[in-house]
């Protein structure tokens, strides 16, 4: 899928690197379910449709072969040779994932140029110049973001110079880079990762459900999805892996490393930014893995539609595994005069670790984050001031002291806002720039706001109640 980044080379390069000191037999994890296969794909006809800036031509495919279209700027012989590549990635993506393509994916072969291109494009449709602007100052609210930060071209370099190859879940497409005359190891992982999506797709329909679930706001959920679908693409790709040549892993391994020393955005981006990007690959990995230890296969095909709807049980499987639920907490509604509302959704568990992974504790701050069970937050916005309120409920009246703790610890210490002053039941900070915060907690809930303008954050705590 889009999105793919620099934090993926990190699993793959850890991957290869482990996986070259031992044999594939001894590695490869055990999976308790029969793979199924189809017959190899006929022989591949390569051929080239319309395309932005790319003078094409069409000609007969085989109903049982790829769909490949490639760059008019490639060596046709080279195409033909990356088709046939493909097609037996193609068939290793199904004997590793145990399902069959119901139809040939079809699949476009750029060269680098074009695929950065490409992307940088896609992205730059996708960002909203206002909705940016409002995502920086709410980033440097939370100290996240310096004032002089660029997100916009932070995310363009970030996403543009590291993609390979991704999955269009809009056009069932898979594009991949395809400068040399035959796909190198890495690229190879890549095409069978994005190769899954594609599969899984066509099997669960997941792709017009995932995309809804951002456009409503419904990020906790929508994160936890993403992990499913990322740590089973990534989770079979790694299966992959262990099955190819020692000498292609040893291969995999040098370019991974090659393409982390020669990467030129990642030294500007924020570490907490690298992290996030990680959270779907990585934990969403080990979820799948999970899932495969307690009833093989099937169980993550079980998952698309028996889905994780937090962070909380992906980072705990043992949790979605027990049937654990979200508590629920009304959505915070505050009305400010003058400020509009820019997002209502619920922050999770693993939102409340990459925040207080930035304070001077962070290992024991983040480990607060532990007992979530359900939160509600609203960020409002006018021309100059941010508002954040969140209403949160935990597990139990100790985990929500823990985490409440936490965060009155991040904004005395990390956010610089001084002591904090009893307020009523709560505890309330006024910096000498303005910024607010309030925290009141009664049993397992509490309430936070945070915010640029002290007047607005008052406003915002009398008309928010402990849940």
């Amino acid at each position: 899928m889009k999105g793919q980044n620099i934090r993926f080379l990190s699993i793959l390069l850890a991957a290869a690197l482990a996986l070259a000191a031992c044999s594939d037999a001894d590695s490869a994890p055990e999976i308790s379910a029969e793979p199924v296969t189809t017959s190899a794909p006929a022989e591949t006809t390569t051929t080239t449709t319309a395309a932005p800036e790319t003078t094409t031509t069409t000609t007969d495919i085989p109903s049982d072969a790829p769909l490949v279209i490639a760059s008019d700027e490639m060596d046709p012989e080279a195409v033909e040779r990356l088709a046939e590549e493909v097609a037996e990635l193609i068939q290793a993506t199904e004997d590793v994932r145990g399902l069959p393509f119901l139809t040939q994916p079809m699949v476009t072969i750029l060269t680098r140029d074009e695929l950065e291109a490409r992307v940088r494009a896609d992205i730059e449709e996708e960002l909203d110049e206002e909705e940016l602007a409002i995502e920086e100052r709410v980033l440097q609210l939370f100290g996240l973001l310096e004032a002089d930060d660029d997100l916009d071209q932070i995310l363009l370099d970030l996403y543009g110079e590291q993609v390979a190859g991704f999955y269009d879940g809009d056009t069932g497409e898979l594009v991949i880079a395809g400068d040399a005359a035959e796909l190198s190891p890495y690229t190879k992982t890549v095409v069978v990762h994005e190769l899954v999506h594609a599969l899984t797709d066509q099997h669960f329909f997941f792709h017009d459900d995932y995309v809804e679930m951002w456009e409503e706001e419904r990020y906790e959920e929508g994160a936890a999805f993403q992990a499913l679908i990322e740590g089973d693409a990534t989770y079979f790709q790694l299966i992959y892996m262990q099955e190819m040549p020692i000498a292609e892993q040893l291969a995999l391994a040098t370019e991974a490393m090659r393409l982390l020393q020669d990467s030129s955005s990642t030294a500007s981006i924020p570490s907490w930014l690298l992290t996030d990007l990680s959270f779907p690959y990585e934990s969403g990995q080990v979820f799948v893995e999970r899932l495969i230890d307690e009833g093989g296969i099937a169980a993550v095909d079980d998952a698309y539609e028996n889905r994780p709807v937090s962070t909380e049980v992906v980072m705990h499987p043992s949790r979605y595994l027990g049937g654990e639920m979200v508590l629920d907490v009304p959505a915070v509604e505050i009305t400010l005069e003058g400020f509009e509302t820019y997002e209502s959704s619920s922050y999770g568990e693993w939102g409340f670790r990459l925040l207080l992974g930035q304070t001077a504790a962070a290992g024991v701050a983040a480990e607060s984050a532990n007992g979530w069970g359900g939160d509600s937050y609203q960020v409002l916005h006018d021309e100059d001031d941010i508002v954040f309120a969140l209403a949160f409920k935990g597990d139990s009246e100790d985990d929500a002291f823990e985490l409440a703790d936490a965060l009155i610890t991040m904004v005395a210490e990390t956010l610089e806002m001084g002591e904090p002053l009893g307020d009523g039941g709560g505890v309330s900070f006024n910096a000498e720039d303005g910024r607010y915060a309030y925290l009141d907690r009664i049993g397992d809930g509490f309430i936070f706001v945070l915010s640029t303008d002290s007047a607005a954050g008052e406003s915002a705590v009398d008309q928010m109640t402990v849940p």
